[in-house]
Order: C-alpha cells, then sequence, then structure tokens
C-alpha cells in the first residue's frame, strides 16, 4: 500500500522580501512500509515530525528528497491527476476539526468528500448513515447545526466524513485528543473493525500510549527520524528509551510490570484488563468467591462558604431549545482542584463559560466571591481580572508578533505601569517553564506544548484568584503533559490559585485532583474525592450500560477483580496502592 525510502522534508521561512531566514529539518532519512489492512501506529513527542509525515501521505506537501509510493502511484513526481488519485485513496483526519469542517451541518459535511469524488446520491447518503453510526454520532445527529456542536462531536463528524469516503488508507492525525474515554474507544473500536473487515489500511499518530496497545506495528519519532520500531512486545520493553523520546509506557505494562513483580502473577505477555484478571485468578483460583460483591460507597459533599466560592445556584443553559445544562447547583471553595468530567457533549466547557459570563441568560444564577455574574449591572471586566481562563484551544488565544509581546498585552490593558505588566509578564513565563531566550520568538515558531504553556502565561500575568482551564491536556505528548499537570500543581499548591479544570485524562485527575465533579446530560451526576467519584460512577450506571472506560486503569482492574470474587479495596488513587490492595487480598507478602 505505501512505500517510502530516504524521506527528507524542511520547512523555510522567508522574510517580508523572501530572503530566506530559516530551515528546520522537520523529516530525516525515515523509511517506512505499510500494506494494505496494516494497522501502524506513529508516536512520538511534540515536535518530532509525526505530523509532517501524515501530511506527506496524503500529498498535502511535498517533501524535497526521497522516494513514496502510495498505491503503487509516485507521490512526489506524480501529475496532479495522480496526485487526486492518492488523496481519493489516502483520508485523513486531522486534531482540530475545525481545520476540517466544511458544511453547516452534519450530514451536509460528512457528504462533502464522497460527493466530491463522484458517489452517486442514492449511495452517498447510504454512506453518510453507515459513517454516522460508525462513528458514534447515530443517526439522531444528521440534520444537527455544526456550530451547536461540542469540539468531541465535531471531531466524530470529522471522522465520519473520512469513513464516508471509504478510502484504502485512513490517516488519524491525533484524531481522538479531543474525545472523552468512552467515545475515543467506540471510534478506535469502529476503526479496527474497519481495517479487519474491509481491509482498510489504518495509520493512526497519537499520543495516547494506550491506543498504541491495538496496532498492529509501532513506529517511534524523534526530532525528525525513527527512533524505534517494532510489536508492542518489544516497544514497551525499553521504558528507558520510550523516556528518551519524551514518552512513556501505558498504565496497563506498568500494573503489569508491577503485578510481576510482585510475584501476583508469572506471565508478563499481557495488554489488557480482561487478559490480567484471566491471569490472576488462574494462578489464584482459591481466592476468589462467588459471594463476593461490589459495595455501595457514601460520598460527603464538601462543605463551601459561599462569600469565597464559585456558585452555580440552581443554573440552566440551553442553546436553540436544546438543554445543555440542567439544574446545576454546586459551589467551588477558595484553595480547591477542583476537575470535570464527562462525556463528549456533557455540558463542561457550557458550564465553565458560565463563570466568566462567557455565555448568558436570564435565568442562571452564578456567583463569584459573592458577586452575582448574571446581574446586568455587575462589573465583568473587573470581576474577570480574578478569572484566568484558558480555552479548549489555547493556540487560538495568541495574538502577537512574539511570545513577550503576548502575555505582557493583557497586564498592559488594566492600567499598572508599564515596568510593573513587563516584571507580571517576565513572571509568568518563568512560572511555565519558558527560557528567556524564546521571549522575542515569532509564536509561529513555537511547538504546541509551547504554545499552551504561552497562553497560560498570558492568563497567569493577570494575577488571576481562579484558574478555569478547558481540555488543558488535550493534544500533548506525555512529557509535555506532565509538565502541564506540574506547573498546574504548583499554582495551586504554591501560588494558592484555585483550580476549576475540565478534563478527559483519567489517569492525571485521580492523582492531583482534590475533587472530582461528573457532568452527564447537563446535570451533576457525582460529586467528591476523585476515587470515590469514579467508583459511584460505575455503581450508579444501569447494568447494561456500565463501562470500564471512564476509569483510571488500575481501577478497572480492581472493579473487574471484585466482579470475579476477589475481596478486594476498589478504592485507591495510584498503582502501588492498587497492586498492595491485590497483594492484601491475595495473602501475598
Amino acid at each position: 500500500m505505501i512505500r517510502i525510502k530516504d524521506l527528507e522534508f524542511e520547512y523555510y521561512e522567508r522574510d517580508e522580501e523572501e530572503n530566506l531566514t530559516d530551515m528546520i529539518n522537520a523529516i530525516r532519512g525515515i523509511n517506512f512500509d505499510a500494506g494494505k489492512g496494516d494497522f501502524i501506529a506513529v508516536a512520538g513527542r511534540n515536535g518530532s515530525g509525526k505530523s509532517t509525515f501524515a501530511k506527506i501521505l496524503n500529498c498535502l506537501i511535498t517533501p524535497i528528497d526521497g522516494t513514496v509510493l502510495i498505491g503503487g502511484i509516485d507521490a512526489i513526481n506524480g501529475t496532479d491527476e495522480d496526485i487526486f488519485k492518492i488523496r481519493k485513496k489516502v483520508g485523513m483526519v486531522f486534531q482540530n476539526p475545525d481545520n476540517q469542517i466544511i458544511g453547516s451541518v452534519v450530514a451536509e459535511d460528512i457528504a462533502f468528500g464522497a460527493e466530491n469524488i463522484g458517489i452517486s446520491s442514492d449511495e452517498l447518503w447510504e454512506r453518510v448513515f453507515e459513517a454516522l453510526s460508525d462513528s458514534g454520532l447515530g443517526a439522531r445527529m444528521a440534520d444537527i447545526k455544526i456550530d451547536e456542536l461540542s469540539g468531541g462531536e465535531k471531531q466524530k463528524v470529522a471522522i465520519a466524513g473520512v469513513l464516508a469516503m471509504k478510502p484504502a488508507c485512513i490517516v488519524l492525525d491525533e484524531a481522538t485528543s479531543m474525545l472523552d474515554n468512552k467515545s475515543r474507544w467506540e471510534i478506535l473500536k469502529s476503526i479496527k473493525e474497519i481495517n479487519e473487515k474491509l481491509g482498510i489500511t489504518i495509520i493512526m499518530i497519537t499520543h495516547n500510549m494506550d491506543e498504541l496497545l491495538i496496532a498492529d506495528y509501532i513506529y517511534i519519532m524523534d526530532k525528525g527520524r525513527i527512533f524505534l520500531r517494532g510489536k508492542k512486545e518489544s516497544i514497551f520493553a525499553n521504558k528507558e528509551m520510550l523516556k528518551q523520546a519524551g514518552l512513556e509506557c501505558p498504565a496497563i505494562i506498568d500494573i503489569k510490570n508491577d503485578l510481576v513483580r510482585s510475584g501476583i502473577i508469572h506471565d508478563g505477555r499481557i495488554f489488557s484488563v480482561e487478559a490480567m484478571v484471566k491471569r490472576i485468578k488462574y494462578e489464584h483460583p482459591n481466592s476468589f468467591f462467588l459471594d463476593t460483591k461490589l459495595e455501595k460507597n457514601h460520598i460527603v459533599k464538601p462543605k463551601i462558604n459561599p462569600v469565597n466560592a464559585i456558585l452555580f445556584n440552581h443554573a440552566k443553559y440551553s442553546y436553540n431549545k436544546e438543554s445543555v445544562l440542567k439544574d446545576i447547583s454546586l459551589s467551588i471553595g477558595k484553595d480547591e482542584y477542583v476537575v470535570i468530567i464527562g462525556g463528549t457533549g456533557a455540558g463542561k466547557s457550557t458550564l465553565l463559560k458560565l463563570i466568566p459570563g462567557l455565555v448568558k441568560t436570564d435565568t442562571d444564577m452564578i456567583y463569584v466571591d459573592g458577586v452575582d455574574v448574571m446581574d446586568k449591572s455587575t462589573d465583568l471586566s473587573n470581576l474577570r481580572k480574578k478569572l484566568g481562563f484558558v480555552f479548549q484551544y489555547p493556540e487560538q488565544q495568541l495574538f502577537a508578533k512574539n511570545v513577550y509581546e503576548d502575555v505582557v498585552f493583557g497586564p498592559r490593558n488594566t492600567g499598572i505601569t508599564e515596568v510593573e505588566a513587563e516584571k507580571r509578564a517576565y513572571e509568568a513565563i518563568e512560572v511555565v517553564g519558558l527560557s528567556d531566550e524564546i521571549y522575542d520568538m515569532p509564536i509561529n515558531k513555537l511547538s504546541g506544548g509551547e504554545k499552551r504553556r504561552v497562553a497560560l502565561a498570558g492568563v497567569l500575568a493577570m494575577q488571576p484568584e481562579y484558574l478555569i482551564l478547558d481540555e488543558p491536556l488535550s493534544g500533548l505528548d506525555p512529557e509535555g503533559k506532565q509538565n502541564m499537570l506540574d506547573i498546574i500543581e504548583a499554582l495551586h499548591k504554591e501560588a494558592g490559585i484555585t483550580i476549576v479544570m475540565v478534563s478527559h485524562d483519567m489517569e492525571s485527575v485521580v492523582k492531583y485532583a482534590d475533587r472530582l465533579i461528573a457532568i452527564e446530560d447537563g446535570e451533576v451526576l457525582a460529586d467528591g474525592i476523585p476515587e470515590n467519584v469514579f467508583y459511584e460512577m460505575y455503581l450508579e450506571a444501569d447494568e447494561k450500560e456500565r463501562e470500564l472506560y471512564n476509569l483510571p486503569v488500575i481501577m478497572q482492574l480492581l472493579i473487574s477483580l471484585r466482579r470475579e470474587g476477589l475481596e478486594v479495596s476498589c478504592l485507591v488513587k495510584d498503582i502501588d496502592e492498587g497492586v498492595n490492595n491485590i497483594k492484601k487480598a491475595l495473602n501475598i507478602d
């Protein structure tokens, strides 16, 4: 299907007079092969060359050297007709769906690509509704307007649009990064089934290390080169080399290694929770009992002083007569670290936007430190000085010519002296871990992770009391994600800033958050200590709809073992605690 040899690509930058100012070697001597029906994953840190490589596969950019054959067609020296044939063969899904969506209505957008490659009208709509089903959107979403969708729902539309074209190969460039865990694995399951049933080649570029486990073969990129390649068994045996590439092992691998070291299991060829449960039960059959049940857990809601808090008092919000939030009542106190979780389209981002009054209704009652946000007499510009907001795509908050000018813009426009504004900007840039060498760097030369930090620095320079973050970890490689988590933790513990964050990263929130609020269909499902909330979410779900995907992996394992009859405690914050609970349940010293 795809054969690549000695691939080279360079980015050139020129000034206003077209003089060459910089040259970046993005791809350096890559060799790559993908056969029909292969499922290949490509991983690497931000800036390693993954997205550049993906664009070459779809002929969006042309290499400077090497050989690229796609379906036997020369992608470098081919004619315009050859390029069109390649693009029919290779469908691509980008990280940001807004870069890909064209139509104003869901079904219209999904039909766009297939229609433009000549699919007849009758077959076209069959494909559209098949893609709606395979993407997890469902037929009910066909007539919904694009601007009514959440970020995750938009991503599903982008994926459905490519599925409707039925290409020979699909390239996914971080295509699941904005989805909740349930939606993410539903999409991946559909793509895996398409791969197996129809023989479509899948090339999946991802930062989610657990997604590598479903691939037939894995390539690890670093600095424009192939750093590692092989099957999952060999790739995850090289933990130190993964660390060198800015990556990490999936949680399930760390758990497996701990279980082997602890003497709980003696077979390391395990890559799923299901296989792990079977192995533990096989090696310790006498520790499992038929009458063991999952016990209810009582969640104690925190008591908050409403004068020093964000307060939602029976808040509701509708968009085009569609109810997004339904009677939300909760408080977030000063000095808390709160993470809001929930499925794609649950209303999480809307809830955050209500806090500074970015969206408003006449009936909602939202207070910040006793001030009514929805009162028309409230001075919102003054109130917002204490509310720092980092959007779902923080890169879109950047607009100045360089890093320093972007960060200093906010404080410079609050009436303080230029000296004080400069001081705040420099301090904020330092807090987010960027060096002083970056001050004059143009925004377009920053990596994705660096842009996230600059956006955060611009907010911190305003010295907010509350920091509101909408999906700050999405699209970051493991190294960048950990850096961001460390920064947020330091802001909370050392600077005393209240953190209110939306995230789909269950492994991180259970470790760092003081409190978890689960939102489902616009309502509060559970609220409390993270491990308690995860457990409660699972217990409260209908038996037919109980999903483990939305839980941290160690809790998935513990709950699965308990359901099989092992009397093990399921409430844990980390892997070490979980493995110790299993040892205790099995009477292993």
